[in-house]
C-alpha cells in the first residue's frame, strides 16, 4: 500500500511540475500577479478598518453605551477585518493558481516551439508544431508550419 501512495504521489508530484514547464518565466508571471494583489489586500483593509475605525470612534465613543457593550463593537470590527483578509487571501490563492494555469498555456507552447527548432536545427525538416487545442499562439503555429510547408516545397 506504501509503494502505491508513493507511486500517486510521484504522479501527482510529475504533474505539477509539468505545469511548471518554465519555471523562471511563470513563477516570475505568478509573483507579479500576486504581489499586485497582496498590495490590494492590504490598501483595502487599511482604508477599510482606519475609515471604518473613525466612524466607530465618533459613534460608539460618543453614545450612551456601558464600556462592554462598547468593547464588543469593537471587537466586532476586528473580526470583520480579519474575516475580509482572509477572504482576500483565499481568493489571492485562486488568482495564484489560476495565473499559473494561464502561463501553462503560454510556456507549454514556447517549450513546443524551442523543442521543434532544435529539430531542424537537426536538420528534421518536416518538423511541425501542433499546439493542444487551448494552447496560446495557434496563429504562430499555423504560421510556423505554413512557412516550414513553403522552404520543405522551395527546396525540392
Amino acid at each position: 500500500m506504501q509503494s502505491s501512495d508513493k507511486k500517486l504521489g510521484g504522479r501527482t508530484q510529475r504533474r505539477l511540475l509539468n505545469f511548471l514547464i518554465n519555471p523562471v518565466y511563470q513563477l516570475k508571471y505568478v509573483f507579479w500577479i500576486s504581489t499586485t494583489g497582496l498590495a490590494l489586500i492590504f490598501v483595502n483593509a487599511a482604508v477599510f478598518y482606519f475609515y471604518v475605525r473613525e466612524n466607530y470612534s465618533i459613534l460608539v465613543d460618543l453614545s450612551p453605551m456601558t464600556a462592554e457593550a462598547k468593547a464588543q463593537l469593537y471587537q466586532e470590527l476586528h473580526e470583520i477585518l480579519l474575516k475580509l483578509s482572509a477572504g482576500s487571501l483565499v481568493f489571492l490563492f485562486l488568482v495564484v493558481v489560476f495565473g499559473v494555469i494561464l502561463s501553462h498555456r503560454t510556456a507549454g507552447p514556447m517549450f513546443h516551439f524551442k523543442r521543434i527548432f532544435a529539430s531542424i536545427e537537426q536538420g528534421d525538416l518536416n518538423a511541425r508544431v501542433r499546439l493542444r487545442p487551448k494552447d496560446d499562439f495557434q496563429d504562430v503555429a499555423q504560421k510556423f508550419n505554413a512557412m516550414m510547408d513553403s522552404i520543405v516545397k522551395r527546396s525540392k
